[in-house]
């Protein structure tokens, strides 16, 4: 859908003379709307210039956005370097809505309901998905690890936004790399930003050792042919700073470097909260 057929609209404010600028981060915006998560990336947007900051040649654009239902402004930024190339877009705060009173207290109930329903399923059920776990704020769905010497997968170019080849393979012939595709969701919190990193999980093993995730995008280097051997079809590098509104979610894969004959047992998370998911 295009940004006309969404109504998307961009008010420069005080900032036309930086025109250009404006419009390379604000259609860095439009072509990654997928970060706004579900709630927000098919809705119509208007976005106004809130203020331009410029340090060492890099300048950062604020946006603040409305949305059509939402009586407060959502905010993020976007940081162009000299050469006009995107270097890094954040989200600060997505809009809220006004809860009308009688809808406060239905959600009242609806969580006193799920915290006393929840757990009694748990308890209760032998169909219980037994790597779909819980925290506090997040809850985490896990697929069963697997085991591969090289990962090829394709995927955008950071700067350019481009779709290329990509390999990530074991550090030597000694080790394979383990695999373990996560869904992070954001089931309580109104927002929550999830630091994913080599601390935000711990690897339990079948040698007893514990091994850290490594990081998928510093690992990643480009090939001109995928290889159907090495594929994995929906690899999706799950890493770096990523903020979670309630009910969004992140999918992804966590990759670990392990001895060919080690296995994983266990995967705890603890970035943002606790989960611990055993295989």
């Amino acid at each position: 859908m295009s940004s006309k057929e969404k109504k998307i609209s961009l008010d420069y404010k005080k900032f036309i003379d930086n025109k250009d600028l404006i419009d390379n981060a604000h259609q860095h915006l439009i072509d990654n709307e997928y970060e706004y998560g579900p709630d927000f990336r098919n809705k119509e947007k208007n976005y106004s210039v809130n203020k331009i900051e410029t340090k060492d040649n890099v300048s950062r654009v604020y946006f603040e956005f409305a949305i059509s239902g939402f009586s407060e402004l959502g905010l993020e930024y976007v940081e162009i370097d000299a050469k006009n190339n995107v270097l890094t877009r954040r989200i600060e705060k997505f809009p809220k809505s006004k809860k009308p009173l009688i809808l406060m207290f239905t959600t009242f109930f609806s969580v006193l309901l799920a915290v006393i329903v929840i757990p009694w399923v748990f308890l209760n059920s032998d169909n219980v998905d037994p790597l779909y776990k819980s925290g506090k704020v997040l809850w985490i769905k896990s697929d069963a690890p697997v085991y591969q010497n090289k990962i090829h997968y394709d995927g955008p170019d950071v700067a350019t936004n481009q779709l290329l080849n990509w390999q990530i393979e074991s550090i030597d012939n000694d080790r394979h790399i383990g695999l373990v595709k996560l869904e992070v969701i954001n089931e309580t919190a109104n927002t929550i930003t999830v630091n994913i990193d080599e601390n935000c999980a711990e690897f339990l093993s079948s040698n007893g050792k514990t091994y850290s995730p490594s990081n998928t995008i510093t690992r990643a280097k480009e090939v001109s042919n995928i290889i159907k051997d090495h594929e994995v079809k929906d690899f999706v590098p799950l890493w770096g700073d990523i903020t979670l509104v309630q009910g969004t979610q992140v999918v992804g894969y966590l990759i670990v470097d392990l001895p060919r004959d080690v296995t994983i047992n266990r995967l705890r998370w603890v970035s943002s909260d606790s989960v611990t998911i055993d295989y």
